[in-house]
């Protein structure tokens, strides 16, 4: 699995937070609120109301520079699932 399966599901160029929400495992409303925003504010994903009346409806997308940022992003995520396989079977911490 690849971290683009969860951001950004095959031939859709857009998603919604509760859609997000259920991709994203064990996520609280606050955590993913937090991660948005920041992601936002780092030009990574863009944010777009569709409808202002509650209940708001509102899709997120990755930018260009997101898009361009994945495949770094994907080789971090296989980097630390293999560290995390290799701590818990040797029973030893990661070394600095």
């Amino acid at each position: 699995m690849e971290v683009a399966d969860t951001l950004v599901p095959a031939r859709k160029k857009s998603t919604r937070y509760n859609e997000l929400k259920r991709r994203i495992p064990n996520i609280t409303n606050i955590m993913l609120t937090k991660s948005l925003r920041e992601l936002e504010r780092d030009g990574l994903v863009s944010r777009v109301i569709l409808k202002e009346d509650p209940p708001k409806e509102i899709e997120y997308s990755l930018t260009q520079c997101g898009f361009e940022f994945l495949p770094t992003l994907n080789e971090m995520y296989k980097w630390g699932l293999n560290h995390m396989e290799n701590a818990e079977s040797d029973n030893t911490p990661l070394q600095n």
